[in-house]
């Protein structure tokens, strides 16, 4: 068995626990067909009602589905979204959850990371993605700071801490894979600081000038730093201003995985601290807007409420 096929039987046997009669949906686009393939025939061991949906990658670009694909959707008991663009934040997989399907999204994964599934602890990802969604939970505010210049202060006395576990055994549950964070909703309209981006929101490893967004009263008012700020901006105007809403402040909480480049793990790794703008409706918020853009901040100091959780990219939490 390869890494790759046992990474696939992780997913469906350990993190989904897909049941005998229950039924699948893996839904991809060209990209990770192969993925999706391997995932199909682990589903396929486990019940014979499970199917694969390949759309075309341009038609997933705005974020948005069909009709007759979010009923489909809403008639599974289980989905897995293999996706070069997210899904996790569509209309489609909110009313999909509603419904009680057990939902996977893992959004441009590449075969490294996807390999680094099969040996992830998720009982010990779930013990401390669970402990710091109580700590978010009943905390007032956040600071977060890093060796590259990032500082902000986050009121976070609003909403209700989330916890990613990778274990998906209720209805209605929802995951990314790699899974791995504890996330909450910023207070509406009063985050405050500087953030430079080491990882997402467009950022390439050819970039020569770090993107810096600058955030005034909960809304990204400036970002500089060449061709990852043009291309950044040029995204979020597409949507409007209200793409600029701070929507997420998460931390990693997933030793197993690896600083990539790639947004999708690298928010996950443990140290790592990152905050998003746009759509939080599926974090308690209001802004529904179809897009969700992570900025990941490595070996991340963050303090919540006066006590200290990480330093330097090291958890210090007691």
């Amino acid at each position: 068995m390869t890494k790759l096929e046992k990474a696939a039987q992780t997913v469906i046997n350990r993190c989904l626990d897909v049941k005998k009669g229950e039924a699948a949906l893996i839904i991809a686009d060209e990209p990770l067909v192969d993925v999706a393939t391997l995932l199909f025939k682990a589903a396929s061991k486990r019940t014979k009602y499970c199917y694969i949906l390949q759309l075309a990658s341009q038609n997933l670009r705005n974020a948005s589905l069909s009709d007759a694909i979010t009923t489909l959707m809403a008639d599974m008991q289980v989905i897995i979204l293999a996706t070069s663009s997210s899904l996790s934040h569509t209309d489609a997989r909110r009313q999909a959850s509603r419904q009680g399907a057990r939902i996977v999204s893992m959004p441009g994964i590449t075969n490294e990371t996807f390999a680094r599934l099969a040996d992830t602890d998720y009982d010990k990802v779930s013990r401390l993605s669970q402990k710091l969604r109580d700590i978010l939970t009943i905390a007032k505010e956040a600071t977060v700071a890093a060796p590259n210049g990032t500082h902000l202060h986050i009121p976070i006395a609003q909403q209700k801490g989330h916890a990613d576990t990778g274990l998906l055994r209720e209805a209605g549950a929802f995951s990314n894979l790699p899974a791995g964070e504890a996330s909450i909703a910023p207070d509406i309209g009063k985050t405050e600081g500087e953030i430079i981006v080491d990882s997402g929101m467009g950022v390439m490893p050819e970039d020569n000038d770090p993107l810096i967004i600058t955030v005034k009263k909960g809304r990204a008012t400036r970002i500089s730093g060449g061709l990852a700020a043009e291309r950044l901006r040029r995204r979020l105007a597409q949507v409007g201003p209200k793409s600029r809403k701070v929507a997420e402040l998460g931390i990693g909480t997933n030793k197993t995985a690896h600083l990539s480049g790639y947004a999708l793990e690298d928010e996950k790794t443990l140290g790592t601290v990152h905050v998003a703008l746009g759509n939080d409706l599926s974090f308690g918020g209001n802004n529904n807007v179809p897009i969700h853009l992570d900025a990941v901040v490595y070996k991340a100091s963050l303090v919540i409420d006066g006590r200290k959780i990480l330093e330097n990219g090291r958890l210090v939490l007691e």
